[in-house]
């Protein structure tokens, strides 16, 4: 192989080392930013991120340990180091009330609701976050260059 080769080639592999790394830190501060913003009523609803590839989690976690922000990221963060195939990266929360907290629509009334939505996240935590999605993307492409 000529220099200009082995020079290509190295290139490619940093291109793509890079590509890899700004995806996994845009996945890291976006799905961080939706678990935090998640309300917090026992902690269940926050602990309900799950992190996967292309196929979305079926998993639900009955246990509420509080909704501490730090074990949720923790453990989101460690699933996303041990994805293999980085380009696509699923956040998903699978309890039955996960869409009215997004969308509203509940039809009770409580000390946490009003109108049908969450007083703490009356605008959803996934639509409001995912707005920011271009500017964290560019921001994280900013530090590989």
């Amino acid at each position: 192989m000529s220099d200009f080769g082995v020079d290509v080639s190295k290139w490619v592999k940093k291109a793509n080392l890079n590509n890899e790394e700004v995806v996994r830190n845009t996945a890291l501060k976006l799905f961080s930013d939706i678990i935090v913003s998640s309300p917090i009523d026992d902690g269940t609803f926050r602990n309900n991120w799950f992190l996967s590839g292309v196929t979305p989690s079926t998993e639900v976690n009955p246990v509420d340990d509080g909704g501490s922000d730090a074990s949720a990221i923790a453990e989101m963060t460690a699933d996303l180091k041990r994805l293999k195939a980085w380009e696509s990266i699923t956040l998903t929360n699978n309890l039955p009330y996960a869409r009215v907290i997004e969308y509203g629509g509940y039809m009770g009334s409580g000390p946490n609701t009003i109108g049908g939505y969450s007083k703490q996240a009356p605008q959803g935590v996934v639509r409001v976050n995912a707005m920011r999605f271009q500017s964290i993307i560019n921001e994280e492409a900013a530090k590989v260059k």
